[in-house]
């Protein structure tokens, strides 16, 4: 076979184990440069995409192109972090799934993870990013080398501005187990403090229980106001055991259910006719409920606050309904795998 034909062949072989992508190191091996004349002779149109990194049929990378190529220029070994990760691990909680993906002339950022003693600069759309706390163990999907969940959680938080931003994702990683509590408390105290305050009253208002954003607020709310003797997403049963629901929080001690109800999943369809259900079993056993909206949550916290202290406050006046907190530990009601039903 003539050189130049393994060549091409070599390189060829190369880049589509790697999305199309080669490095000039690897072009060095196979005895290739990155010259005009190899371009030619070879029959490729090269891409410069980072330092050393090439596409090697032109055109733009796509971001799973672009990903790659930030870990073959920082080298082995090295892991996507922060909501580079976390787009991988398929979180919603920042819309990551439904963007678009990156123009060309401005990609986004892609986070990435090196060991300290390695030296390896920014550069471009790469974020690089050296510590003592690298992964023993990342994890693989797509062919990518990922930060395990808490780190990626972590790492991202602390980068975060906005702090409905980072409740949302502590409760939806949360919500679907792709961490504990007590992980992300573990990254907490190993991790570094600048930037750590966000993720901290995050992880104290899903741990206390809330899983939604709307339940951490109305979580705060109700902290801050005093108000004794609060559960968070606890199953209630009647005397004999049956289901009634599982409120979004729980006044125990006068048997009154409050439930953050919004319009978009509770009004239509099978979400709509749960809440009727579970209404009903409410009013069955004699629980009241006080029912808000997460946007008077976020907009009108003393309007919600006046509603539930009123409704205490009538509560207290009459016997307490004949329910208890179930000694299991829930799913999220109303969604896949929770075992009570609707």
């Amino acid at each position: 076979m003539p050189n130049t034909s393994r060549k091409r062949k070599d390189l060829i072989a190369t880049a589509d184990a790697q999305f199309g992508l080669i490095t000039a190191r690897q072009l060095a091996e196979l005895g290739v440069n990155t010259g005009t004349t190899s371009r030619r002779t070879t029959g490729r149109m090269w891409t410069r995409v980072l330092p050393g990194v090439h596409l090697v049929d032109g055109g733009e990378p796509t971001r799973l192109q672009r990903e790659f190529a930030a870990l073959l220029y920082a080298g082995e070994p090295s892991a996507l972090t922060g909501i580079t990760a976390l787009r991988r691990l398929g979180i919603r909680a920042l819309r990551l799934q439904e963007q678009r993906d990156d123009e060309a002339e401005r990609p986004e950022p892609v986070h990435i993870l090196i060991p300290h003693e390695r030296r390896r600069l920014s550069t471009g759309y790469v974020r690089v990013e050296r510590t003592h706390r690298f992964p023993e163990e990342p994890l693989r999907k797509n062919g990518l080398s990922l930060a395990p969940a808490p780190r990626a959680v972590g790492d991202a938080a602390r980068r975060l501005r906005r702090e409905s931003d980072v409740r949302a994702l502590v409760a939806e990683v949360a919500q679907r187990r792709l961490v504990t509590i007590g992980q992300l408390e573990e990254e907490l105290t190993a991790g570094p403090r600048r930037g750590s305050g966000l993720l901290r009253g995050a992880i104290t208002g899903v741990g206390g229980g809330a899983l939604s954003v709307a339940e951490i607020d109305l979580a705060e709310l109700m902290s801050t106001a005093g108000i004794p003797n609060v559960r968070y997403n606890v199953a209630l049963t009647t005397a004999s055991g049956e289901f009634i629901a599982i409120p979004d929080a729980w006044l125990d001690d006068v048997g009154l259910a409050i439930e953050v109800d919004s319009h978009a999943h509770h009004a239509i369809g099978h979400d709509f006719e749960r809440t009727i259900r579970r209404n009903a079993r409410y009013a069955a056993v004699g629980v009241a409920v006080v029912t808000v909206l997460p946007t008077d949550v976020l907009r009108r916290p003393g309007a919600v606050l006046h509603s539930i202290v009123s409704a205490r406050n009538k509560a207290m006046l009459r016997p307490r309904p004949q329910v208890a907190i179930s000694s299991q530990t829930p799913l999220s009601a109303g969604r896949e795998g929770w075992r009570w039903g609707a």
